[in-house]
Protein backbone atom coordinates (compact mmCIF):
# COMPACT_ATOMS: atom_id res chain seq x y z
CA UNK A 1 0.00 0.00 0.00
CA UNK A 2 1.52 3.27 -1.06
CA UNK A 3 0.95 6.66 1.08
CA UNK A 4 0.44 9.63 -0.88
CA UNK A 5 2.54 13.03 0.38
CA UNK A 6 0.45 15.56 2.22
CA UNK A 7 1.33 18.97 1.02
CA UNK A 8 1.24 21.75 3.39
CA UNK A 9 1.76 20.45 6.75
CA UNK A 10 4.06 22.38 8.13
CA UNK A 11 2.95 25.81 7.07
CA UNK A 12 -0.62 24.73 9.22
CA UNK A 13 1.53 23.70 12.08
CA UNK A 14 4.33 26.75 11.73
CA UNK A 15 0.90 29.24 11.69
CA UNK A 16 -0.57 27.40 14.62
CA UNK A 17 2.75 27.74 17.13
CA UNK A 18 2.13 31.06 15.93
CA UNK A 19 -0.89 32.26 16.93
CA UNK A 20 -0.10 30.10 19.96
CA UNK A 21 2.84 32.36 20.74
CA UNK A 22 0.79 35.41 19.60
CA UNK A 23 -1.90 34.87 21.88
CA UNK A 24 0.83 34.20 25.11
CA UNK A 25 2.72 38.09 24.44
CA UNK A 26 -0.81 39.34 24.22
CA UNK A 27 -1.75 37.71 27.60
CA UNK A 28 1.27 38.41 28.81
CA UNK A 29 0.88 41.82 27.89
CA UNK A 30 -2.46 42.84 29.02
CA UNK A 31 -1.59 41.15 32.58
CA UNK A 32 0.90 43.58 32.44
CA UNK A 33 -1.21 46.30 31.95
CA UNK A 34 -3.94 44.90 34.44
CA UNK A 35 -1.19 44.39 37.22
CA UNK A 36 0.48 47.91 36.22
CA UNK A 37 -3.32 49.58 36.33
CA UNK A 38 -4.13 47.49 39.31
CA UNK A 39 -1.02 48.92 41.07
CA UNK A 40 -1.46 52.50 40.19
CA UNK A 41 -5.34 52.17 41.43
CA UNK A 42 -4.21 50.46 44.79
CA UNK A 43 -1.82 53.72 44.95
CA UNK A 44 -4.72 56.01 44.70
CA UNK A 45 -7.12 54.52 46.87
CA UNK A 46 -4.22 54.92 49.48
CA UNK A 47 -3.56 58.36 48.71
CA UNK A 48 -7.44 59.23 48.65
CA UNK A 49 -8.05 57.81 51.90
CA UNK A 50 -5.34 59.52 53.10
CA UNK A 51 -5.53 62.65 52.20
CA UNK A 52 -9.39 62.48 53.61
CA UNK A 53 -7.88 61.40 56.71
CA UNK A 54 -5.62 64.07 57.21
CA UNK A 55 -7.60 66.80 55.52
CA UNK A 56 -10.44 65.69 58.49
CA UNK A 57 -8.08 65.36 61.28
CA UNK A 58 -5.88 68.61 60.02
CA UNK A 59 -9.46 70.89 60.82
CA UNK A 60 -10.38 69.08 63.78
CA UNK A 61 -6.97 69.49 65.31
CA UNK A 62 -7.76 72.84 64.91
CA UNK A 63 -11.04 74.36 66.40
CA UNK A 64 -9.85 77.54 67.16
CA UNK A 65 -8.54 78.47 63.65
CA UNK A 66 -11.20 77.06 61.68
CA UNK A 67 -13.43 78.61 64.37
CA UNK A 68 -15.66 75.34 64.58
CA UNK A 69 -17.21 76.84 68.25
CA UNK A 70 -18.57 79.77 66.61
CA UNK A 71 -20.36 77.61 63.55
CA UNK A 72 -24.00 78.89 63.11
CA UNK A 73 -26.25 76.40 64.23
CA UNK A 74 -27.06 73.86 61.50
CA UNK A 75 -25.77 75.74 58.26
CA UNK A 76 -22.95 73.09 56.53
CA UNK A 77 -19.16 75.35 56.10
CA UNK A 78 -16.65 74.51 54.22
CA UNK A 79 -13.11 74.57 54.70
CA UNK A 80 -10.09 73.87 51.45
CA UNK A 81 -7.43 71.97 52.66
CA UNK A 82 -4.31 72.02 51.29
CA UNK A 83 -2.85 68.21 50.98
CA UNK A 84 0.56 66.88 50.32
CA UNK A 85 0.83 64.20 47.43
CA UNK A 86 -1.63 66.59 44.61
CA UNK A 87 -5.19 65.18 46.20
CA UNK A 88 -7.63 68.13 46.45
CA UNK A 89 -9.40 68.14 49.68
CA UNK A 90 -12.83 70.14 51.30
CA UNK A 91 -13.85 69.34 55.28
CA UNK A 92 -17.37 70.58 55.67
CA UNK A 93 -18.78 71.27 58.78
CA UNK A 94 -22.20 71.30 60.20
CA UNK A 95 -22.54 72.15 64.00
CA UNK A 96 -25.51 69.44 65.28
CA UNK A 97 -27.25 69.98 68.65
CA UNK A 98 -25.67 69.47 71.84
CA UNK A 99 -22.05 70.52 70.52
CA UNK A 100 -21.88 67.82 68.36
CA UNK A 101 -20.38 68.20 65.22
CA UNK A 102 -20.45 66.29 61.48
CA UNK A 103 -17.60 66.54 59.40
CA UNK A 104 -17.17 65.50 55.86
CA UNK A 105 -13.93 65.34 53.95
CA UNK A 106 -13.98 65.32 49.95
CA UNK A 107 -10.57 64.32 48.37
CA UNK A 108 -10.48 63.85 44.80
CA UNK A 109 -7.49 63.20 42.64
CA UNK A 110 -7.51 64.16 38.69
CA UNK A 111 -5.66 62.61 36.10
CA UNK A 112 -6.15 59.21 33.93
CA UNK A 113 -6.32 57.24 37.72
CA UNK A 114 -8.53 59.90 38.74
CA UNK A 115 -10.97 59.01 41.86
CA UNK A 116 -12.96 60.05 44.93
CA UNK A 117 -13.07 59.69 48.55
CA UNK A 118 -15.58 60.43 50.96
CA UNK A 119 -15.04 60.29 54.70
CA UNK A 120 -17.46 61.69 57.43
CA UNK A 121 -16.35 61.80 61.73
CA UNK A 122 -18.56 62.73 64.27
CA UNK A 123 -16.91 64.57 66.73
CA UNK A 124 -18.84 66.43 70.35
CA UNK A 125 -16.98 69.46 72.06
CA UNK A 126 -17.27 68.09 75.86
CA UNK A 127 -20.24 68.20 77.86
CA UNK A 128 -19.03 69.98 81.38
CA UNK A 129 -22.31 70.64 82.87
CA UNK A 130 -25.99 72.09 82.07
CA UNK A 131 -26.13 75.08 81.07
CA UNK A 132 -26.80 77.91 84.11
CA UNK A 133 -30.69 77.87 84.47
CA UNK A 134 -30.49 81.33 85.63
CA UNK A 135 -28.84 84.85 84.83
CA UNK A 136 -27.88 84.91 88.51
CA UNK A 137 -27.27 81.36 90.42
CA UNK A 138 -26.20 80.83 93.82
CA UNK A 139 -25.31 78.59 96.49
CA UNK A 140 -26.45 81.64 99.16
CA UNK A 141 -28.47 84.34 99.62
CA UNK A 142 -28.83 87.29 96.76
CA UNK A 143 -29.34 90.87 96.89
CA UNK A 144 -29.88 92.61 93.61
CA UNK A 145 -32.63 95.46 93.96
CA UNK A 146 -31.02 98.59 93.88
CA UNK A 147 -31.33 99.50 89.95
CA UNK A 148 -30.69 96.23 88.73
CA UNK A 149 -32.53 95.24 85.60
CA UNK A 150 -32.83 91.87 84.12
CA UNK A 151 -34.02 90.81 80.90
CA UNK A 152 -33.29 87.88 78.41
CA UNK A 153 -31.99 86.55 75.17
CA UNK A 154 -34.05 85.02 73.22
CA UNK A 155 -32.76 85.07 69.89
CA UNK A 156 -30.19 82.48 70.19
CA UNK A 157 -30.06 78.21 68.48
CA UNK A 158 -32.51 76.24 68.87
CA UNK A 159 -30.55 73.90 71.64
CA UNK A 160 -29.65 76.61 74.17
CA UNK A 161 -32.12 79.81 73.92
CA UNK A 162 -33.81 81.33 76.86
CA UNK A 163 -37.01 80.82 77.42
CA UNK A 164 -39.41 80.89 80.42
CA UNK A 165 -36.17 81.76 82.60
CA UNK A 166 -35.89 82.56 85.95
CA UNK A 167 -33.84 85.71 86.82
CA UNK A 168 -32.33 83.91 90.50
CA UNK A 169 -31.87 80.38 90.96
CA UNK A 170 -30.87 79.72 94.64
CA UNK A 171 -31.64 76.23 96.58
CA UNK A 172 -33.62 75.62 99.00
CA UNK A 173 -33.09 77.74 101.97
CA UNK A 174 -31.38 80.60 100.27
CA UNK A 175 -33.34 83.86 100.03
CA UNK A 176 -32.81 86.28 97.33
CA UNK A 177 -34.00 90.34 97.42
CA UNK A 178 -34.56 91.27 94.13
CA UNK A 179 -37.19 93.47 93.07
CA UNK A 180 -41.11 93.47 92.31
CA UNK A 181 -40.29 92.29 88.21
CA UNK A 182 -37.55 89.88 89.00
CA UNK A 183 -38.40 86.17 89.15
CA UNK A 184 -36.65 83.84 91.53
CA UNK A 185 -36.82 80.09 91.53
CA UNK A 186 -35.33 77.34 93.83
CA UNK A 187 -33.67 74.03 92.09
CA UNK A 188 -31.76 71.26 94.65
CA UNK A 189 -28.99 71.72 91.74
CA UNK A 190 -28.00 75.51 92.85
CA UNK A 191 -26.61 73.67 96.01
CA UNK A 192 -24.37 71.17 94.21
CA UNK A 193 -20.87 71.86 93.03
CA UNK A 194 -20.13 70.42 89.87
CA UNK A 195 -23.28 72.94 88.89
CA UNK A 196 -20.28 75.36 89.30
CA UNK A 197 -17.83 73.77 87.59
CA UNK A 198 -16.03 72.80 90.29
CA UNK A 199 -15.42 69.17 90.16
CA UNK A 200 -11.85 68.19 89.87
CA UNK A 201 -12.45 66.93 85.78
CA UNK A 202 -14.33 70.01 84.95
CA UNK A 203 -11.51 72.25 86.30
CA UNK A 204 -8.82 70.43 84.44
CA UNK A 205 -10.92 70.45 81.06
CA UNK A 206 -11.13 74.04 82.18
CA UNK A 207 -7.79 75.36 83.48
CA UNK A 208 -6.51 78.31 81.51
CA UNK A 209 -7.44 77.28 78.40
CA UNK A 210 -8.63 78.68 75.46
CA UNK A 211 -10.93 82.02 76.08
CA UNK A 212 -11.15 80.85 80.35
CA UNK A 213 -8.95 82.53 82.75
CA UNK A 214 -8.36 81.29 86.04
CA UNK A 215 -7.95 83.02 89.27
CA UNK A 216 -6.19 81.34 92.38
CA UNK A 217 -7.78 83.42 94.97
CA UNK A 218 -9.44 86.49 95.52
CA UNK A 219 -9.55 89.14 92.81
CA UNK A 220 -10.73 92.73 92.63
CA UNK A 221 -11.77 94.40 88.64
CA UNK A 222 -11.59 97.90 88.79
CA UNK A 223 -12.70 98.19 85.26
CA UNK A 224 -13.36 97.07 81.78
CA UNK A 225 -14.65 94.33 79.24
CA UNK A 226 -14.34 91.00 79.54
CA UNK A 227 -15.15 88.12 77.13
CA UNK A 228 -15.07 84.60 77.66
CA UNK A 229 -14.93 82.11 80.81
CA UNK A 230 -13.89 83.33 84.70
CA UNK A 231 -13.57 81.50 87.28
CA UNK A 232 -11.87 82.54 90.68
CA UNK A 233 -11.42 79.74 93.41
CA UNK A 234 -12.12 82.92 96.20
CA UNK A 235 -14.37 85.88 95.46
CA UNK A 236 -14.75 88.55 93.10
CA UNK A 237 -15.59 92.07 93.98
CA UNK A 238 -16.18 94.64 90.80
CA UNK A 239 -15.26 98.22 92.20
CA UNK A 240 -15.77 100.17 88.65
CA UNK A 241 -17.77 100.23 85.50
CA UNK A 242 -17.28 96.53 83.73
CA UNK A 243 -19.20 95.01 80.99
CA UNK A 244 -18.46 90.77 81.33
CA UNK A 245 -19.63 88.94 78.18
CA UNK A 246 -19.89 84.79 78.79
CA UNK A 247 -19.91 82.87 82.91
CA UNK A 248 -18.58 84.65 85.61
CA UNK A 249 -17.92 81.58 88.45
CA UNK A 250 -17.11 82.05 91.30
CA UNK A 251 -15.95 79.78 94.58
CA UNK A 252 -16.40 82.76 97.13
CA UNK A 253 -19.36 85.31 96.75
CA UNK A 254 -19.40 88.12 93.91
CA UNK A 255 -19.95 92.15 94.61
CA UNK A 256 -20.70 94.76 92.28
CA UNK A 257 -22.52 97.77 93.97
CA UNK A 258 -20.25 100.47 92.54
CA UNK A 259 -22.37 100.95 89.59
CA UNK A 260 -21.60 100.71 85.87
CA UNK A 261 -21.61 96.82 85.44
CA UNK A 262 -23.35 94.86 82.62
CA UNK A 263 -23.38 91.11 82.05
CA UNK A 264 -24.32 89.48 79.12
CA UNK A 265 -24.50 85.44 80.11
CA UNK A 266 -24.60 84.27 83.50
CA UNK A 267 -23.11 84.63 86.70
CA UNK A 268 -22.78 82.11 89.96
CA UNK A 269 -21.22 82.03 92.88
CA UNK A 270 -20.75 79.03 95.10
CA UNK A 271 -20.24 80.71 98.42
CA UNK A 272 -20.70 79.61 101.79
CA UNK A 273 -24.19 79.99 102.87
CA UNK A 274 -22.80 78.45 106.74
CA UNK A 275 -21.41 82.00 107.75
CA UNK A 276 -24.54 83.70 106.71
CA UNK A 277 -22.34 86.05 103.84
CA UNK A 278 -24.32 86.86 100.69
CA UNK A 279 -22.95 84.97 97.37
CA UNK A 280 -24.25 88.01 95.10
CA UNK A 281 -24.34 91.21 95.87
CA UNK A 282 -25.48 93.78 93.02
CA UNK A 283 -26.37 97.23 92.52
CA UNK A 284 -26.98 99.46 89.64
CA UNK A 285 -26.42 97.03 86.70
CA UNK A 286 -28.05 95.66 84.05
CA UNK A 287 -28.38 91.97 83.78
CA UNK A 288 -29.20 90.07 80.27
CA UNK A 289 -29.48 85.97 80.16
CA UNK A 290 -27.43 84.85 76.97
CA UNK A 291 -27.52 80.62 77.30
CA UNK A 292 -26.10 81.11 73.52
CA UNK A 293 -23.05 83.10 74.45
CA UNK A 294 -22.83 80.98 77.90
CA UNK A 295 -22.60 77.89 75.38
CA UNK A 296 -20.08 79.31 73.14
CA UNK A 297 -18.11 80.11 75.57
CA UNK A 298 -17.82 77.05 76.95
CA UNK A 299 -16.63 75.36 73.24
CA UNK A 300 -14.54 77.39 72.88
CA UNK A 301 -12.33 76.65 75.93
CA UNK A 302 -12.56 72.99 75.33
CA UNK A 303 -11.33 70.82 72.29
CA UNK A 304 -13.63 68.40 70.03
CA UNK A 305 -12.86 64.67 70.34
CA UNK A 306 -14.52 62.58 67.81
CA UNK A 307 -17.16 59.85 68.68
CA UNK A 308 -16.17 56.52 68.77
CA UNK A 309 -17.78 54.32 66.48
CA UNK A 310 -19.82 57.01 64.48
CA UNK A 311 -17.39 57.78 61.67
CA UNK A 312 -17.43 56.00 58.20
CA UNK A 313 -16.00 56.48 54.49
CA UNK A 314 -18.25 56.44 51.12
CA UNK A 315 -16.30 54.95 48.37
CA UNK A 316 -16.08 55.85 44.83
Amino acid sequence: MRLLPRRGIALVAALGVMTLLSLLVAGAFAASLLGERSSRLTFSDASLSASADYAITTVLADPAGYGLADLPFGQPRSFDVVVPGGARATVSVTRLPTSVLWLVADASIAGIDQGHRRVNMVARFPTLAVLPPAPLVARGNVIARDSVSFSADTTGDPDCAAANAFDVVTPLGATATVGDSARVGARASAGDSTTYYMSSQQLALLDSTGPLVHVRGDTTITGGTFTGILVADGSIAVTGASSFIGLVIARGAITATAGGFSLTGAMMAYGNPANGTTAIELAHATIRYAPCIVANAMRRASRPKPVRQRSWAELF
